[in-house]
């Protein structure tokens, strides 16, 4: 006897709730947390949430799209409450910035493709516009208030990077090793600077990003002299 399958079973979550979008993204998305990029695929997918793998195609057509959404769940989830619009402007700009590195190293297996793939959807560009409205209010044009949040916005995801790259120990023994091996005579700044590298590392994002909006905010200054 032939039995036909239920469509519909193959559209439901394991506790037999209707599957949502939502509910994709987070496990995709969790998924990625726990095992890297690699460990995705539909197929994984339809196993974590316990469905069919097609199930997974009715809500997102393919993997491309699954990566645009992860990538707007990770910008969606930077904390646009932290804000303080009556913050001078530096501190603002700071903060936003702050936001952005925490949600980044929250999800630091997502990364690669957040950096490859960019904001698209509007979930994901709010955090864009509201640094780019800081820059605003700080009096640079549209144009280079844009500039000026990629510029933030691309230190941020350097320095999430690099914190996200692996343990502090193994950079720390390279860069000790690299000193004693360089020449007598040579590179005598690296020499002075190295040994306070990894003091510094805690506050040098605040340092850079406050260094950075200092500069943007100077040349809005000199735009409006002009």
């Amino acid at each position: 006897m032939l039995v036909l399958k239920n469509p519909r079973r193959k559209r439901r979550a394991v506790n037999g709730t209707p599957l949502k979008r939502e509910q994709i993204v987070a496990a995709a998305l969790a998924l990625v947390d726990r095992e890297g990029l690699k460990a995705l695929s539909m197929r994984r997918l339809g196993a974590e949430l316990g469905v069919d793998p097609m199930a997974v195609y009715y809500h997102i057509p393919n993997k491309e799209a699954l990566l645009d959404a992860i990538v707007e769940a990770v910008m969606a989830s930077i904390d646009l409450s932290v804000h303080h619009p009556e913050e001078p402007p530096v501190e603002r700009i700071l903060c936003a910035a702050r936001a952005y590195r925490d949600a980044m190293l929250a999800h630091a297996n997502a990364l690669p493709i957040v950096l490859s793939r960019g904001p698209a959807t509007a979930a994901a560009l709010r955090p864009v516009d509201l640094l780019t409205g800081i820059l605003r209010a700080a009096g640079l044009p549209p144009a280079e208030a844009f500039a000026g949040m990629n510029v933030i916005a691309a230190a941020v995801r350097g320095f999430t990077g690099m914190l996200a790259s692996g343990d502090k120990k193994p950079a720390r023994e390279q860069m000790e090793a690299m000193a004693r091996s360089f020449p007598t005579g040579e590179f005598p700044h690296l020499r002075e600077a190295m040994p306070f590298a990894f003091e510094f590392a805690d506050r040098g994002f605040d340092f850079g990003i406050r260094a950075l909006a200092r500069g943007l905010l100077a040349e809005a200054e000199s735009m409006a002299r002009s």
